[in-house]
């Protein structure tokens, strides 16, 4: 009956829109079929506003199902997008959509034409078509307030946690439209994780459901949050081999990548050496540019011109130029050239791809020429400019940050923080009294901090407060604790009240989700921050520069200079404490950071050094002797000490260094009765040697007796010049 129904109407009335559209007993018949869609258009609002929009979408509706010989709820995904069109532009240009004048309000018709397939057949059609507003689409369904209570409820979370992003109400409108119910307490990860993969080619729409994961994770409504897509290698190696390398290079280098078991760093930079080495060759030797074509002679040819290479030589033509560009390489970088393409030789000589003739670890060695150029080379901060920045550090503002653009300073624009200031002024204390690298201080755990044990609170109160700093697995391979400056404590305890709850991150060195310290938005603070930002904001607050005589102020400068304060103070850390606290694998590398004992060598190097004497000394040396040579005698008017064998005639012998007498000094002058003591002594020991039968001990002692004795002789016959031999 109602096949025949809709066949008259067609009939009746071609466009189906006439004002003769919908007879009395037509209705009727089709009753069925119109009073659903109405209740539809009723509920987004639309009877109120005029007849003609509900013949309009009915008669497009009741069309299709003349066409189809089937009612609505009959169709599938693929009727209902072949109804509606895959986009707006899709829709405009079907056939029914251009009967009669509905091209003017495509639209407006679309929109309806959805509600009706997510209201009647329950089809996630928001999810399969695009061309609408998600947003203007969750407010036709839900209503327009019971969206806005959402939104602001993500939106006062978002502003929290600091995940503000415009996408993220796009994201929830078409959450809420796939979970079919307004309340986001309701929302599971499951959608979620559809609506993600759904979305495979929209970055920032991707992106805006990860956010939306961490505020929903943030509320406790989702157990997880959805991960952050791996970026993969950052080492800068996946511009591929579209250069000069020859082919078999080429595959050979890749298949030593994808084979190798070092990390993704180390894989990377051999990746690079090795191109760049192949490069070299294909040039230099064209005739033998293949890895097994390689000889001891092409090896050191290869390593004198890595002793002459500059920067930017022989790198991939895609890169980007680097700074250095034209300038000789650093011996570091050098020996990293050479040591990479050791490990690959001896890799591919390892795993039998091809024979090599000739040995790697020989050929291949670092020059010495390079390695005296890689010895120990600390650098500090000089002790007044270290004492600035720290004092900059405890009185950090949101005045000190840069501000928000250049051109908005004269207008009087506030300064704007990339970050909360207690995370700042943490990461700033952290580096100027921890002594930690760059990446340990980047994956800082939440906790890192613990108190000092209650007993150590026993000691003196001149005894500076204190507070045990957990350090993450480093270069070293070892996680450890150390104490450090409780100033450090209270701010990083600061910022652990204030950060927001995120969702657990990897962790690529120790491959396990922590909970790192210094994360905002859901994200780790950027790797370079530090360097870029914290730092230079430290210098120009201290007014000091960003450079000194010994290079860049940077995030190790710290290191350098906690080692060299510590191990030079009145009470220094000892060796084993140095290497201990600076978390160092062995002790031998505690010397590029400080030198162990300065101070000790300053103090036994000015007591040794007997060349510098004072300017009363100097002239006293220089006048005319009041002895004249003689011998003094304890009559004489000389200013002298009696030192009972002799005399001493300096004249600031109070402020002497060395109190016993020295027969070398020229100040000392021996007694008259001196030389017959000595002469005496000696005439007792050679009767004793040759009157007395001694064992072969006591004869040597006797013998070595008389030797001293006629040293004495022959310096008091010099030094007097009077007394016959």
């Amino acid at each position: 009956m109602e096949k025949i129904a809709l066949a008259t109407w067609k009939a009746h009335d071609k466009t189906g829109r006439g004002s003769n559209a919908f007879k009395k007993e037509t209705r009727q018949r089709l009753n069925r079929l119109i009073q659903p869609i109405e209740a539809v258009l009723l509920h987004q609002g639309v009877l109120t506003g005029g007849e003609f929009r509900v013949m309009s979408c009915v008669s497009l509706l009741l069309h299709e199902m003349h066409r189809r010989q089937t009612s609505l709820w009959a169709w599938d995904d693929t009727a209902w997008i072949e109804t509606v069109g895959k986009t707006l532009r899709e829709f405009k240009s079907l056939d029914h959509v251009t009967l009669g004048s509905a091209v003017k309000s495509a639209a407006r018709d679309r929109q309806y034409l959805l509600a009706c397939a997510y209201l009647l057949c329950k089809i996630p059609i928001y999810q399969l078509v695009a061309g609408h507003q998600p947003l203007i689409s969750a407010q036709y369904m839900f209503g327009r307030a019971a969206v806005e209570k959402a939104m602001q409820t993500l939106t006062a979370e978002s502003n929290r946690i600091g995940r503000t992003s415009w996408m993220v109400s796009v994201a929830t409108c078409s959450a809420l439209l796939a979970n079919r119910c307004p309340d986001v307490e309701k929302l599971t990860l499951p959608v979620l994780e559809k609506l993600y993969e759904k979305h495979s080619s929209g970055v920032k729409l991707k992106r805006s459901y990860i956010t939306l994961s961490n505020i929903l994770y943030s509320l406790e409504v989702l157990p997880n949050c959805l991960p952050t897509p791996w970026k993969g290698n950052r080492s800068g190696v996946t511009t591929g081999m579209a250069d000069s390398i020859p082919a078999d290079w080429a595959r050979l280098i890749q298949a030593w990548y994808e084979n190798s078991e070092e990390s993704d760093d180390v894989r990377g930079y051999v990746k690079l050496v090795v191109a760049k080495a192949a490069r070299w060759a294909a040039e230099k030797f064209p005739g033998a540019s293949s890895a097994h074509q390689w000889t001891r002679g092409t090896a050191r040819a290869y390593i004198r011109a890595v002793s002459r290479m500059t920067g930017g030589q022989w790198q991939h033509p895609k890169f980007k130029a680097p700074r250095n560009q034209g300038e000789p390489l650093s011996a570091y970088y050098q020996a990293r050239l050479l040591g990479g393409l050791r490990m690959f030789f001896k890799d591919c000589h390892e795993w039998k791809w091809f024979p090599i003739s000739f040995n790697p670890d020989r050929s291949l060695a670092t020059p010495r020429s390079i390695s005296a150029r890689q010895g120990p080379n600390p650098r500090p901060i000089t002790y007044a400019q270290w004492t600035k920045l720290c004092e900059a550090g405890l009185s950090l503002t949101e005045e000190d940050f840069p501000i928000a653009h250049p051109a908005l300073v004269n207008q009087g624009a506030l300064p704007r923080i990339c970050y909360p200031l207690d995370l700042n002024r943490a990461m700033a204390l952290v580096w100027l009294h921890t002594g930690l690298r760059c990446n340990e201080i980047h994956r800082l755990r939440v906790g890192c901090i613990r108190p000092e044990h209650p007993e150590g609170n026993e000691s003196s109160s001149s005894t500076p407060a204190i507070c045990f700093l957990t350090v993450p697995v480093g270069k070293n391979g070892f996680g450890y604790s150390k104490p450090v400056s409780q100033v450090v404590g209270n701010a990083v305890e600061t910022w652990e009240r204030s950060r927001p709850s995120v969702p657990k991150q990897w962790d690529d060195k120790t491959t396990e989700a922590v909970d790192f310290l210094f994360v905002w938005r859901g994200k780790r603070v950027s790797y370079n921050y530090l360097n870029n930002t914290i730092i230079p904001v430290l210098c120009r607050k201290a007014g000091i520069p960003l450079e000194d005589a010994l290079g860049k102020i940077t995030s190790h400068r710290a290191r350098h200079t906690l080692a060299t304060h510590l191990g030079n103070a009145p009470t220094p850390l000892s060796a084993s404490d140095s290497q201990n606290w600076l978390g160092q694998l062995t002790r031998g590398s505690l010397g590029y950071y400080a030198d162990e004992n300065v101070h000790k060598l300053l103090e036994a190097y000015a007591t040794a050094n007997h060349i510098s004497i004072d300017k009363r000394q100097l002239e006293q040396l220089k006048g005319p002797s009041t002895t004249g040579g003689d011998l003094v005698t304890a009559g004489e008017s000389e200013p002298s000490v009696d030192l009972v064998h002799g005399f001493c005639t300096y004249e600031f012998f109070a402020k002497c260094s060395q109190k016993t007498p020295c027969t070398n000094c020229s100040f000392y002058k021996p007694k008259e009765s001196l030389y017959s003591q000595v002469q005496e002594a000696k005439s007792k020991l050679l009767h004793l040697l040759h009157h007395l039968p001694l064992i072969k001990e006591a004869r040597q002692a006797v013998e070595e007796a008389i030797a001293m004795h006629e040293t004495m002789l022959g310096h008091l016959r010099s030094n007097e010049g009077t007394h016959p031999s």
